[in-house]
């Protein structure tokens, strides 16, 4: 069992590393940098981190060392200590890890996807809520962040995130993803619940050269009195079958939270970020694994 782990581990870094090819990601930053470590070694410590579900501390001083395969693949003569993880987090521009997370519908050579939007939230809290309560502490909005991605329907594999650290409605954010998605892969339709019903959706689809599927707020209000032209054929036709897939949206959301946590451990914002984006990279990994890449 554990050289089937390891063996596992190690096709995740040969695809994360094909991935940073594919995205050009520097070995370096700079020539001036310190050769300890170069970026792809600790670009992927931190994909592995997001996947053990460790603290930089477990990571780094218990976890780690116990895999020398892992070691010798990426080519580490020591361990790094946790600090250099974090202050590589800090340094990291999140241009980067959105590249590398829209990068993966490429390695799975798709060419067009069925993309579903929709919104989650993640906890900044490591207790449960229901503890919090009982101890009469208060629950406060900033401590939920909020996540709106785009994922393919057929593989699975997320496209794009849009990450806020304030609570905002899952419509403000669906142009900008839906555009990202483009400039990764051809989107041949569109699927969002009834909060992404909005004349203005259908429009950047067409802009796009795909379809939006949605279904219709207020259903007793007639045809005739409902604006937008895509509006009005939803109304008069509602394509089911097509827009039932939308429902593999939730489970990408379920696994993600399931497998690697639905709780951010890092408090500025920015780190909050790169953590998020790296724990959506290691499910796209591991999707691709399951695919059989």
């Amino acid at each position: 069992m554990k050289n089937k782990k390891e063996l596992r581990l190690i096709r995740f870094l040969k695809l994360l590393f094909a991935l940073l090819d594919l995205i050009g990601f520097p070995r370096h930053f700079s020539r001036f940098s310190r050769m300890d470590f170069d970026n792809w070694q600790l670009f992927a410590l931190l994909v592995l981190r997001q996947k053990c579900g460790k603290s930089y501390d477990e990571f780094c001083i218990e976890w780690l060392p116990a895999l020398t395969p892992v070691l010798n693949f990426l080519g580490l003569k020591k361990i790094p200590e946790p600090s250099t993880l974090r202050k590589f987090g800090r340094r990291l521009k999140a241009r980067w890890a959105h590249l590398a997370l829209g990068g993966c519908i490429r390695l799975a050579f798709v060419d067009e996807v069925i993309a579903g939007i929709d919104g989650t939230g993640m906890s900044s809290r490591r207790g449960c809520l229901h503890y919090y309560k009982r101890i009469g502490q208060k629950i406060k909005k900033k401590d939920f962040l909020k996540v709106v991605g785009v994922a393919d329907m057929i593989t699975q594999l997320v496209t794009a995130i849009k990450i806020r650290k304030k609570e905002r409605h899952d419509n403000v954010d669906f142009a900008s993803q839906m555009r990202k998605t483009r400039r990764a892969v051809k989107i041949k339709r569109g699927l969002g619940d009834k909060g992404f019903d909005a004349e203005k959706n259908h429009v950047v689809m067409e802009e796009l050269g795909a379809e939006f599927i949605s279904p219709p707020k207020n259903k007793d209000v007639p045809v005739h009195r409902t604006k937008g032209a895509h509006r009005k054929k939803l109304k008069q036709y509602f394509p089911k079958k097509k827009y039932n897939q939308r429902s593999k949206k939730e489970t990408v959301w379920s696994v993600v939270k399931d497998k690697y946590g639905k709780v951010v451990r890092s408090v500025v914002f920015h780190a909050q970020k790169i953590e998020i984006i790296m724990r959506f990279l290691a499910y796209n990994l591991d999707r691709l694994i399951i695919l059989g890449f």
